[in-house]
Formats: structure tokens, sequence, C-alpha cells
């Protein structure tokens, strides 16, 4: 039985992009038959003028349609007559993708435009507010730097260092409500100082487990001289699939001693969202580290930029908010994660399903993303809030300040944040209110969510568990959005 009617269109299949705006119209009407969600994806194919030296150009927009049994599609005064487009011949249907067909009311004028600004031959310059102190240079950067230009915030009225954005009004009902059953892990207030007393080192002796357990199958990440690996772990004469992160000959004593208390921050911790120790080998100068995995599990940062994956939005709110899911559960065991970000995540692309890692071998991995002013500690500087920055101080607030730069990874596919401020300049950047501006594309919803997390002042930052009940309700909200 068919949940979906084929789809009404009021476009010729074939013809010319307009150089104004315009809208076409996709019905897609319930047969009412059988209750069902259906995905759907409409292929627009955008065919370059011959002789040019531009690529023909193909979108895909991913939709979810909901239909109810019983309730059909009311009959509509718009029913679609195709007019015949002379330049094909009398051209009929929209082509739709093979799986099934197609999505929502889509506006062309953002194809036209996106066409008319590669065609141009001046490019035109956005007036945004950047940061006087940095220099930009696109060429530098890959042209990252067009997508990480900076805002200053716009303080309000009695809360001139608070950082407090124009539009976290936006947000408000966040703040409002209670923390519901499916975020009760945290309650909704920080707290600045929690309990990370136990020994690292002595929860991985609790693991230690003989050598000749282990099994490194496939070098996956490698760095100067951290390694992970593909393997499988044997306990009790069952095989499982695990990572397995280690160190070179080449490694100091105080790195590998670094890789165990690291590696070592989650273990004892049983949640769906967490990836924590599983096994250690400690019987030697290179010790070995196990994760339970699956075989198709990869970084979540390799993910995002290794341009063979494109999630779309919702995709990215499902991901951030497994990740919320993970750190409302860390805060409400009063733990601290202190380097939430996306090298420190594993995820299943089949399925989406995403864990959040410990940050051990990171800086050796990821060494663009951390470090050292001055101190002798290296330090992921452009994830860290102002308060972490100016005082050394790690609190619940601080983790989410990260959060919002993860997010903003999202968005971005993985670029590097405030790839344009020198990471000596990242406090006083902060400090004078400049922050990481809109991705695009990036809804209004999603960003305002970062800007929450990166508010001034600690206690106006939403919580973990009212950010998770936020992402939720908005990854509900694109699921039902045609």
């Amino acid at each position: 039985m068919m949940a979906l009617l084929p789809p009404r269109v009021n476009v010729s299949a074939r013809g010319e992009i307009p150089v104004t705006l315009q809208v076409f119209r996709i019905r897609l009407p319930c047969s009412g038959v059988v209750s069902a969600e259906i995905p759907l994806a409409l292929r627009l194919n955008v065919t370059a003028p011959p002789g040019t030296r531009y690529n023909d150009t193909i979108l895909v927009f991913k939709r979810n349609k909901i239909c109810l049994k019983g309730v059909e599609t009311p009959p509509s005064n718009d029913s679609v007559r195709l007019e015949p487009d002379p330049l094909a011949n009398g051209a009929g249907a929209l082509y739709v993708a093979a799986t099934c067909a197609c999505a929502l009311i889509l506006v062309v004028g953002s194809v036209a435009s996106a066409l008319y600004i590669r065609n141009s031959k001046a490019r035109v310059q956005e007036s945004q507010k950047t940061l006087p102190c940095c220099s930009y240079s696109a060429a530098d950067t890959g042209g990252l730097a067009r997508s990480s230009v900076l805002v200053r915030v716009d303080p309000r009225p009695g809360s001139a260092n608070s950082g407090s954005y124009a539009t976290i009004a936006d947000l408000e009902p966040l703040y409002a409500r209670p923390c519901g059953s499916r975020a009760s892990y945290y309650a909704a207030s920080h707290v600045t100082h929690l309990s990370q007393s136990t020994d690292p080192c002595e929860k991985a002796r609790a693991l230690a487990i003989s050598r000749t357990a282990l099994y490194c199958r496939t070098l996956v990440q490698e760095g100067t001289f951290g390694r992970v690996y593909k393997g499988t772990l044997e306990l009790a004469g069952r095989e499982q699939e695990v990572i397995i992160k280690t160190v070179t000959e080449v490694a100091s004593a105080y790195q590998a001693s670094l890789l165990v208390v690291e590696g070592s921050q989650l273990a004892g911790l049983v949640h769906s969202n967490i990836a924590s120790l599983a096994a250690a080998c400690l019987d030697s100068s290179c010790p070995l580290l196990a994760y339970t995995s699956t075989p198709g599990e990869l970084n979540l940062k390799v993910y995002l930029t290794d341009g063979n994956h494109h999630p779309v939005t919702r995709d990215l709110v499902h991901v951030g908010a497994q990740v919320a899911r993970a750190g409302a559960f860390l805060h409400g065991r009063g733990l601290l994660h202190r380097d939430i970000a996306a090298r420190n995540c594993l995820i299943e692309p089949s399925s989406l399903r995403v864990r959040l890692a410990d940050a051990a071998l990171a800086r050796d991995l990821f060494p663009q993303d951390y470090h050292c002013l001055g101190d002798n500690e290296n330090r992921p500087i452009r994830w860290m809030a102002l308060e972490s920055l100016q005082r050394n101080e790690y609190s619940t607030a601080t983790d989410v300040w990260s959060f919002g730069v993860f997010l903003w990874e999202l968005a971005t596919l993985g670029q590097q944040p405030y790839v344009e401020v020198d990471p000596f300049e990242m406090m006083a950047c902060l400090r004078d209110g400049y922050r990481l501006a809109q991705p695009r594309p990036c809804p209004d919803e999603l960003f305002a969510c970062m800007e929450a997390c990166w508010l001034g002042l600690s206690r106006d930052r939403p919580t973990m568990p009212q950010l998770l009940a936020y992402l939720q309700d908005f990854h509900d909200a694109l699921g039902g959005f045609i």
C-alpha cells in the first residue's frame, strides 16, 4: 500500500534558471491508506552553458514526509498544470530521485544567486565588523577565513562585560523550561569545582590485560609519536572490535604516561554516547589502550573533513544532541571533559551514532588545534572559554563554551575556528567581545544555540541538559518540516 501519491509540480522539467526571485511548488499528497514516515530527495540538475568553464551542479535536498492513516491531503485549488517549455519541446514532469519522489517548496532564487556570484567578475565584499587587530589572508587559509570572519557582540545595557548577544532572546524558552526526564542528568545550574579525585592510572591498572590479548590490525591515524589502530581484543575466548591508542619507541616517558592519564579519563563510565576505556596493556614503555568500537567507526573530525560524507542539517543536529547527552551524563556524575571537540569524538557513518571520547593523543594527532602560550602547556586555545584563558578556571559552563565551538565545527564541516586570530591574541579577542560568525549555511536556530554557549558570564550560559532538550526539539522540528 502506498502512503504517498505521485508528486505534483507546477513547473516544467527543463528550462533556464530565472534571474529574479521566483518560486515553484511541489505538492506531496498523502493517500491516507497507511501511516508512514517517508524519506524524500529532491534532485535539481543545474547545467552550465556550453563552452563555459563552469561545471554542472547537482543539488539534492533531503526531507522527511509524514503521512497518517485516514488523513488524506485535502484537494487544493492550486492544482498543477504543467506549461510546455518552448525550449524543451514540451517537456513533462520534473525529474525525481530514483528512490522516491521529492521534497518541499524550493526557493530557486538561492540557486540563481549562487550562479550569479560564480559568474560575476568582481566579488562583492561583505560589510561585517571584523577584528581590527587581525590580518586576514584567504590565500594563506585556503578560503577558510571567509567562513570564520568574526563578529563583535552587542552587549545589553547593564551587562557590558557579559557578552550577551542581541539575538539571545530567541533562546529564552530554553532557560525558562524545567529539565525534563530525558535531560535530567544534571541540575539547571553550573558548578565550578567538580570531583576529579580518582587516580586515572589506578583506573587503567584495574583494566590491565596481557599484551597478547590485543591485536593491532590497521593503522588509521599517526602523529609524531602517537598511533591509532583498528584491531581486536580477545577476552574469555571472545573477540571484539576495538580502537587501540599507543605510542612509538620515540615517545618520551612523559608522553607515554600522559597517554595513560588522559586515556583513563572516562574509564568505568557506561553510556551509549561515551567511548570509555575497555582494556589496557601497561607492561612496557609503549602502553596500549583499547576502546570498544565497530568496523566502520572513525574520528568525527576526519569524517567531517575527508569530503566523502555529506551530512544534512538534521544529521548534524542529531550528532550535536548525542554529544550534549554525553556531556550532560558526565556533569551529572561530577566530571568535566575540558576538551569537547570534533577531534575527540567517534562516529559510525552508517547509523550516525556518535560517542564522546577522551583527549588522549589529540595533541599529537591534531597539532594545529593546540597551542602553547609560554606556560609549557599545550591547550586547545580556540575551544576554551574566556575564564579558562584568563584564570585557568574550568566548570560545567566552560564545557558548554567548548560545546558551542563544537557545534560550529559541525556546521562548517570541520573548519578551524578563529582561524584569523593568533593564539596569543585569543584572550583579548574574546574579552573585547568578538565571537565566531554564523556559518553559511547554518539555521538561525542552531546558531542561536552556539551564541548562548559563548556568553561572557558563565552563569548566563545554558546547561548541557538544556542544550540537549533544545537540540532534540530542533531535530524533531526538522524531521517534520514538510
